[in-house]
C-alpha cells in the first residue's frame, strides 16, 4: 500500500475514532442531564479509558460519580484530569464545588459528634469569614470563645477580625488576653503592636513588634512594622535598619521602600532616598499592570451556564 493512501486512511480512523468520542461523550452529557447517572459513569468511563482519554471525558465521569455520591472517587479523578490539563476550566470549576462539599461533609461529621464545641464555632465563623459575612462570623468567634476561653487561636482570629473593621480597642483586648495565655504568640504579639500602631501610638507599638520577633524573628509584616513605629519616633537610623531587613525578606514589598526613602531622607542621604522612592513608584506601576492583566484575563474566561446537576 502507498503511504499516501495509508496516511489517508489513518487520518480517516483518527477522524472516525475522534467523532464516536464525541458521540459517546454528547450521550453521557445527555445521561447525566436527564438523572441517568449510572449510565452517564459507564459511557464517559469508557471514553476516559483510565487518563487515556480526552479531559472531557474525565470531567464528565466525575460529575456523574458526585451526582452519585462517590465524592471521593470523584476528587481523585478531576485531580487526575487536571495533572493531565492544569488551566482546564471546568476540571477546575467542578474540583472546587466538589471540594466545598468534601469540606462540609467533615464539619457535618464534626457537629454530629460535639454540635456545641468551640470547633464547630470556629469553623463556622471562618466559613462567614471567606464570604465577608462579618457579623455572623463575631457571632461564631464569640460562642467559641464561651465554649473554650482559653483559646489563643479564636481569641487572635477574632482579634484579626476587629482589626479589619478598625475597631483597634476591641481587637486589642482579645490580642492581650491571647498574650497571657500564650506570651510566645507570634499572632498575639504583632496584632496588637498592629492595633497600637494604627491608634498612633509607637512607643507601646515597638513593644509588642519586638515580642512578636523574638518569636518569629523572619517575618516580614513586623519588621515593617517595626520599622514605622521606630521611623515615628524619630529613630531613622533604627528604622532603617529594620525596613533593610523587611526587604531582605520580602524584596518586593512596596511600602517598605516608601518608608526607608522617608527614613534615608532624615538620615540626610538624598540619592539613596530617592533611588528607594523610585523602587517604590516601579512596584507600584507593577502591581497596577499586574491588577489590570488580571482583569483582561478574567474577561476571557467564558462563563458556562450553572448544570442542573452536578
Amino acid at each position: 500500500m502507498k503511504p499516501r493512501k495509508t496516511a489517508a486512511i489513518a487520518f480517516l480512523l483518527v477522524a472516525a475514532g475522534a467523532q464516536l468520542r464525541a458521540a459517546d461523550l454528547a450521550a453521557a452529557t445527555r445521561a447525566l442531564l436527564g438523572g441517568d447517572y449510572r449510565r452517564a459513569e459507564q459511557t464517559a468511563r469508557a471514553v476516559w479509558q483510565d487518563g487515556a482519554g480526552p479531559p472531557e471525558a474525565g470531567v464528565l465521569l466525575a460529575r456523574a460519580e458526585m451526582a452519585q455520591g462517590k465524592l471521593q472517587q470523584a476528587y481523585e479523578r478531576l485531580r487526575q484530569v487536571l495533572r493531565r490539563a492544569p488551566a482546564h476550566p471546568d476540571g477546575l470549576y467542578f474540583l472546587s464545588k466538589l471540594s466545598f462539599a468534601l469540606s462540609q461533609q467533615s464539619y457535618e461529621r464534626l457537629y454530629a459528634l460535639a454540635p456545641r464545641s468551640a470547633r464547630v464555632h470556629q469553623l463556622l465563623a471562618e466559613s462567614h469569614a471567606a464570604r465577608e459575612d462579618v457579623a455572623a462570623a463575631e457571632k461564631e468567634y464569640r460562642a467559641a470563645l464561651r465554649a473554650d476561653p482559653r483559646s489563643v487561636e479564636v481569641r487572635t482570629a477574632l482579634g484579626d477580625l476587629l482589626r479589619r473593621q478598625s475597631r483597634f480597642e476591641e481587637a486589642a483586648a482579645q490580642y492581650a488576653r491571647a498574650l497571657a495565655l500564650n506570651p510566645h504568640n507570634y499572632d498575639a504579639a504583632y496584632g496588637l503592636g498592629a492595633c497600637r500602631l494604627f491608634q498612633n501610638q509607637p512607643a507601646v507599638a515597638v513593644r509588642y513588634l519586638r515580642k512578636a520577633l523574638e518569636a518569629e524573628p523572619d517575618a516580614p509584616a513586623a519588621r515593617l512594622a517595626l520599622g514605622d513605629a521606630l521611623l515615628r519616633l524619630g529613630d531613622a537610623a533604627s528604622a532603617r535598619r529594620e525596613l533593610q531587613r523587611a526587604l531582605a525578606l520580602e524584596p518586593e514589598m512596596r511600602q517598605a521602600y516608601v518608608l526607608l526613602g522617608r527614613a534615608l531622607q532624615k538620615l540626610g542621604k538624598p540619592e539613596e532616598a530617592r533611588q528607594a522612592f523610585d523602587k517604590a513608584r516601579e512596584l507600584g506601576r507593577r502591581e497596577l499592570e499586574a491588577q489590570q492583566a488580571l482583569l483582561s484575563e478574567d474577561e476571557l474566561i467564558p462563563r458556562s451556564g450553572t448544570p442542573r446537576q452536578p
